[in-house]
């Protein structure tokens, strides 16, 4: 390789580069910002009493819902956002990582799915339904073996 291709090689790479990072950025910056704010108000407390029944069968508190429903119908930038002002521990990243990477941005792929032919509706319920099998078994496997 000439000095001159790898020139063009390392400029090419950077503007890639940096064109992904201002993506993830403007994903990752406002889920973070709403999230902290709901997190200091009256809201996540009502949001966290809501979901905490069906949270707790994963090992998550309810306000963890914030972020397995961002993942769910965005991406896995704005459940990661999402969860980071809540202050999660190991398991809790590990459980909602787990479950947002089965079932993430659902909207969006259920549509391209509905317009290739395959049942959307079946689909998402299938990777949700996955997602929360998942979950439930990630959970009782961190239970036996961490206690």
């Amino acid at each position: 390789m000439t000095a001159n291709e790898f020139q063009i090689h390392l400029q090419k790479g950077l503007k890639d580069g940096l064109s992904v990072s201002f993506k993830l950025i403007k994903t990752i910056i406002p889920f973070y910002i709403v999230v902290d704010i709901i997190n200091h108000t009256q809201t996540a407390n009502y949001i966290g009493s809501i979901f905490s029944p069906i949270m707790s069968i994963f090992g998550l508190t309810g306000k963890m819902s914030l972020a397995l429903i961002s993942g769910y119908t965005v991406n896995l930038y704005a459940a990661i956002a999402a969860l980071m002002p809540l202050y999660p521990n190991w398991r809790e990243v590990t459980i909602v990582g787990l479950m947002s990477g089965i079932s993430h941005n659902l909207i969006i792929e259920g549509a391209v799915l509905h317009k290739t032919g395959i049942n959307a509706f079946f689909t998402v319920v299938l990777r949700i339904a996955v997602s929360f099998a998942a979950g439930i078994i990630l959970n009782l496997l961190f239970r036996v073996v961490y206690g």
